[in-house]
Order: C-alpha cells, then sequence, then structure tokens
C-alpha cells in the first residue's frame, strides 16, 4: 500500500466500523445506482452453491478483471462479455467494488456471492475485509488469496479458462493462476492510464510489469500500441458496436447536436459555449453524469440541455434525435490515445460526427469534421448541421456494421488455441 494517499488509508481504516453502511442507511439516496443495480439479477452465497459445470461448449472459461463497474455505463469489456457469451463462451465478470456493493455489513454477511446477469454471463462478488477502492491502490497479498480463493470456488475441478485484464490491479491474482492453472492471461489496454486523475500511482507503474508477463496484449488504438507495444505478442483491436440496435438518425427540427459520454475533465466547455453561442437555433443536449464542474456552467446557456445518465438500452433513441453528433475532447495524452466507443454508436445512426483532432477519429477522413479550437469546432459544428449528402450517412452505417463486436470477439478467440497450449506459469 506504498502508493496510497494518507486519506485512502483512513477511508479503509473506518470502513470495518460500519461508518459506510450507516451512512448508506441514513442517507440511501446517496447510495451510488450501481450498488443497488447489481442485486435486481438472480444470485447464489458460494457457501449455498456448487461450482459451476463444466462447459457444455467445450470451450474455455473467460475471466475478466475489468476496469469499470458492469452496472455502472456499458463499455469495451461489457460489449466484449456479450459477444463472447452470444459464442458460446462462459464468462465470468468480477465485481470490481470487492465488498463496497454489499448492502449489509460484513458482520451480517461474510459471503461472497454469484449473479447471473444473462445467459452464459455471471458476475462475482467478492468480499474484502477492507472494501478498497480499486482504481486507488494494488491489492495485497491477502486479498489476492480471498479473491482467488473465492474465484477457484465457482469454477468446476478440471478447468480450462482464459483471464482477460483491464486494470493491473487484478494481474497478481491472474499470476497466480497461470502459475497454478496454466489459465493465459490477456491485457486488454483500452486506456492510458497516465491520463487519468483517480487511478493510484502504484496501479500505473504495476502496467508495465503486466506488458512484459501478460501472454497477449490488446490495444484499442492506434497511439497505445506505438506507445507501448514492444513485446512480440500483441494485436490491434479497436472498439465497435452493434449497429443492429441502432436505426438512421431523422432530421427533426429544431436541429439537435448531442453527446453521449462522461462529463469529465476532458469534455472541451469552451468548444459548446462557441458552438452553442454560434448556432442559437440548435439545441445542444449532453448525455451523462456530469464529473468535472466546470461542464455545469453550460446550463446557463438557453439551448444548451443536460439530460443526465442514459441507460444503454435507451441510447439509439437518443441518437435518433440527433442530427449532429459531437466529441469535444481536449486535446491530452489521454484523449490522443482512445478510440471512442461513441463514433462507432454515432455512425450506426449515420451521423455527422464533430471531433476535436483525436487520431482515431481522423482516420474516418470526409466521414467527419475536425476542428482544433473552439471557434474551429463551433464552426465545423456549423458545416455538420447543413450537411445533405445521404451517401456519407450510408457510408457510416456500413462502417458500423462492418465493426461489430462478435467480429472482436472472433479475432480475439482466434488467439485462445496458441494460448492455451503455450500457457507458461509464473
Amino acid at each position: 500500500m506504498s502508493g496510497t494517499s494518507l486519506a485512502g488509508r483512513l477511508k479503509e481504516a473506518v470502513r470495518p466500523y460500519y461508518l459506510r453502511w450507516l451512512y448508506f442507511t441514513l442517507r440511501p439516496h446517496r447510495r451510488p445506482h450501481s450498488f443497488r443495480d447489481c442485486w435486481n439479477y438472480p444470485f447464489q452465497k458460494l457457501a449455498d452453491s456448487t461450482p459451476l459445470p463444466e462447459p457444455a461448449s467445450g470451450l474455455p472459461d473467460l475471466l475478466f478483471y475489468p476496469m469499470t463497474d458492469w452496472h455502472t455505463r456499458t463499455q469495451r469489456t461489457q460489449q466484449l462479455v456479450r459477444a463472447f457469451a452470444a459464442l458460446g463462451f462462459r464468462s465470468i465478470f468480477l465485481n470490481p467494488h470487492l465488498g463496497r456493493e454489499f448492502e449489509t455489513t460484513p458482520l451480517f454477511d461474510k459471503e461472497h456471492r454469484l449473479a447471473k446477469l444473462g445467459d452464459n454471463i455471471f458476475e462475482l462478488h467478492v468480499r474484502l475485509p477492507r472494501e478498497p477502492v480499486y482504481h486507488d491502490r494494488l491489492l495485497s497479498s491477502g486479498e489476492e488469496d480471498i479473491i482467488a480463493s473465492a474465484i477457484r470456488r465457482i469454477l468446476p475441478p478440471r478447468a480450462t479458462a482464459i483471464q482477460i485484464l483491464s486494470l493491473p490491479v487484478w494481474s497478481g491474482v491472474a499470476r497466480r493462476f497461470r502459475a497454478d492453472s496454466a489459465f493465459p492471461i490477456i491485457y486488454d489496454c483500452h486506456d492510458y492510464l497516465p491520463g487519468f486523475d483517480n487511478i493510484g500511482r502504484e496501479i500505473i507503474d504495476a502496467e508495465q510489469d503486466v506488458f512484459r508477463t501478460a501472454d497477449l496484449v490488446l490495444f484499442s488504438s492506434q497511439a497505445l500500441a506505438d506507445r507501448y507495444g514492444t513485446s512480440k505478442n500483441w494485436r490491434l483491436v479497436r472498439n465497435a458496436v452493434d449497429a443492429r440496435q441502432f436505426e438512421p438518425a431523422g432530421l427533426a427540427a429544431p436541429p439537435v447536436a448531442g453527446y453521449l459520454g462522461a462529463l469529465d475533465s476532458w469534455f472541451d466547455v469552451e468548444a459548446i459555449e462557441q458552438s452553442a453561442a454560434q448556432h442559437p437555433h440548435c439545441r445542444f443536449v449532453l448525455a451523462g453524469f456530469v464529473e468535472y464542474e466546470p461542464v455545469r456552467r453550460l446550463a446557463a446557456l438557453p439551448n444548451v440541455e443536460f439530460a443526465g445518465e442514459v441507460p444503454y438500452s435507451q441510447v439509439p433513441r437518443l441518437l435518433a434525435q440527433f442530427r449532429v453528433a459531437l466529441i469535444p475532447f481536449r486535446i491530452t495524452p489521454l484523449t490522443l490515445m482512445t478510440n471512442p466507443i461513441k463514433m462507432y454508436e454515432y455512425f450506426s445512426c449515420g451521423l455527422p460526427v464533430v471531433s476535436t483532432p483525436i487520431p482515431e477519429v481522423q482516420a474516418m477522413g470526409n466521414l467527419v469534421y475536425t476542428g482544433a479550437t473552439p471557434a474551429d469546432f463551433a464552426r465545423q459544428v456549423g458545416c455538420a448541421l447543413q450537411e445533405e449528402d445521404p451517401s456519407r450517412r450510408a457510408r457510416r452505417r456500413e462502417i458500423a456494421l462492418q465493426e461489430n463486436w462478435t467480429a472482436r470477439a472472433r479475432e480475439i478467440s482466434a488467439d485462445f488455441p496458441a494460448l492455451l497450449e503455450h500457457a507458461r506459469p509464473g
């Protein structure tokens, strides 16, 4: 815990004394919705259950160690889990909160739980005594023991599995299974970790060891591959979309320029301010949770609306209202290395996309509009609003249909036989 802040250590010190549980009991509205939603699925305590049966498909199980909670927002890992499950792979997703999501204290319920989220999709809830915030620090050896023991309890006795990590915090657990059971490790590098303000330094530092020791590394963007792809065994596997869920957007009036995603520190507030000022006839709809206070000043503009966090099931309906879709990201090392999932979702509706100059977006050529400054961005919003070429919309839809999550899962699974054959300990 050398990289843990004093505040972080104090928070963990009081959790065993149930202050968190008391706080949420007194203020239930402050309990994160993901801590409630995860219990809307059927589950069993591990003490009351038997290990999962051998997969009827004969395919290896997949163990997913995520970067985000399944129930917060739908991102890359959740999409891959669903795609693999549809291909017949049983997927086990580890809830990253490690006890904080439980509605009772360990005094009344110390048992881990296994929930079923859907066909071939399970979520394992491991309860650690200190309830660490998973992106603050690395796990201790004792905590890794507890997690590994819980995973062993749900796997069949002669399990064959492949481990897919999205955050180095889980690397110690994964290495134990590779040493004990020859489960290969895939590291899915889909973000530039040093670009986040809330990821502990020791987790970021541990990533270099993961790059060296993983059996296969996946990169979601060319920039990430260029920076970290020094090992021989890596693949460029970009993000994707299930375009079948989306319909072509209409041309409703008044026009809507919309954004879907987190409203965080990488969101370019000035770009939206200038765009809204220059296009007063256009509504600017921002859908997502506000995690960066300066974003809130946009609420003072008469043609800017905040739609809040939108469940993924409602995203197609939201995008169908847009005439133009926005990716107003400040240019930082984090955004320069991103391959935005929202771009594929926007393309699924044929929408013209206005973005700051992010390399993975610029690669789409004249199907996108890019502006490097707030003034340029606002000007490009005007150009996109005037787009009348149906062939461009059709081409975007065609790309989205090709770049789908099922294809990504098939691409990754093509490496599974070789990984299992050459699985190495350590």
